[in-house]
């Protein structure tokens, strides 16, 4: 089996671009060769991840790999024109024998289709090619069903692989953090709204009257900028955070590790990779009731930092969760072979011409 994963891998440090990454590592250690065809930013040389260069280095590789026989997979977001259009391209192409599958991750996804009656039937045409799409949600499979993708078609499984959470080492900053702090929570920072930034700033600053040296450390890109600057100091948090910039992803689960509670106080989300690494660590996370999360999360209404803190009191004082945590690469895999079995059956059966 040769499969070939299409999507963003790190750097940057994204959901979908670490679900690649870890999936990559999954299925070379099975022994399966897999390369990526990297369509993000790109980064330092990985062995068996090539970055593209422009829509024509795309599609000469996608279609030398299509052309070889490869099972092709796809992972991308499904809330924005680029993602649909990437979606197409790869399932329009050609494949006499090869493959192909796709991921949608986003939880924004369900409300990006409901917006338009163009964009659902967009998205129909796109997933035809495809043998088989995975969902991370009901929700975004609900959506799918509703564009006219055939239920039988759509696995919901969480873009998930619990066997390659393997927290790095931390740097000096962190371990200076964790002394300091009691407790230490975390927040996965973007500069998007939609992460929730201010709930979790005012939540610990009410948090701040009982427990005086709580620390919230905040990692990710964007936490340089003016806005973030200026909620910081409308908050009033400034002397609890930790600011740390973006992480390495395994010294990004290393800080997970160490810490007492994560936070993830969105107000959109799909199946949050971080909240399932963080259980997957035995870490308490608290998120936000946006969507159906982990057995083991404590929810709290979404946009309410007075519940945010109290739900941030009642992990503390609950300590570790243990919860079993989902590994999408077996199911993967099953789900390569069968859809390679199925390729190979269909052209053999075809009448020759």
């Amino acid at each position: 089996m040769r499969v070939l994963l299409v999507g963003d891998h790190p750097p940057p440090y994204g959901g979908v671009a670490i679900h690649v990454q870890q999936l990559h590592g999954f299925l070379r250690g099975r022994g399966v060769e897999a390369k990526v065809l990297d369509i993000g930013k790109g980064g330092r040389p990985v062995p068996d991840v090539h970055p593209v260069s422009g829509i024509a280095d795309f599609g000469l590789r996608l279609a030398g790999f299509l052309s070889a026989g490869w099972t092709v997979h796809v992972h991308t977001s499904g809330n924005n024109p680029k993602a649909w259009l990437l979606a197409a391209t790869v399932g329009g192409l050609p494949t006499g024998r090869a493959p192909r599958l796709i991921t949608l991750h986003s939880g924004l996804l369900p409300d990006y289709l409901a917006a338009s009656s163009a964009r659902r039937v967009f998205a129909r045409v796109a997933l035809a090619g495809y043998a088989r799409v995975i969902a991370v949600s009901g929700a975004v499979r609900d959506a799918l069903v509703d564009c006219g993708v055939a239920d039988e078609k759509i696995v919901v499984y969480p873009a998930f692989c619990a066997s390659q959470v393997v927290p790095g080492p931390t740097p000096p900053l962190v371990e200076s953090a964790r002394a300091r702090r009691r407790p230490l929570l975390t927040l996965a920072h973007h500069p998007s709204p939609v992460y929730g930034r201010r709930v979790a700033f005012r939540a610990v600053q009410k948090l701040a009257s009982t427990l005086p040296d709580v620390g919230l450390a905040v990692f990710g890109p964007g936490t340089d900028s003016e806005k973030f600057i200026r909620d910081v100091r409308e908050c009033g948090v400034a002397k609890h955070l930790e600011v740390l910039g973006e992480l390495a992803h395994p010294e990004a689960l290393g800080l997970i590790a160490r810490s007492d509670v994560f936070l993830r106080p969105t107000t959109h989300d799909g199946d949050s990779i971080s909240v399932r690494e963080a259980l997957a660590l035995g870490v308490p996370c608290v998120a936000s009731d946006v969507c159906v999360r982990p057995e083991g999360t404590r929810v709290f209404r979404a946009g309410d930092s007075t519940a945010l803190a109290s739900a941030v009191r009642e992990a503390v004082a609950a300590g570790r969760p243990r919860v079993h945590a989902p590994d999408a690469g077996p199911v993967l895999l099953e789900l390569y072979a069968e859809s390679s079995a199925r390729g190979r059956s269909s052209t053999q059966s075809a009448p020759a011409t």
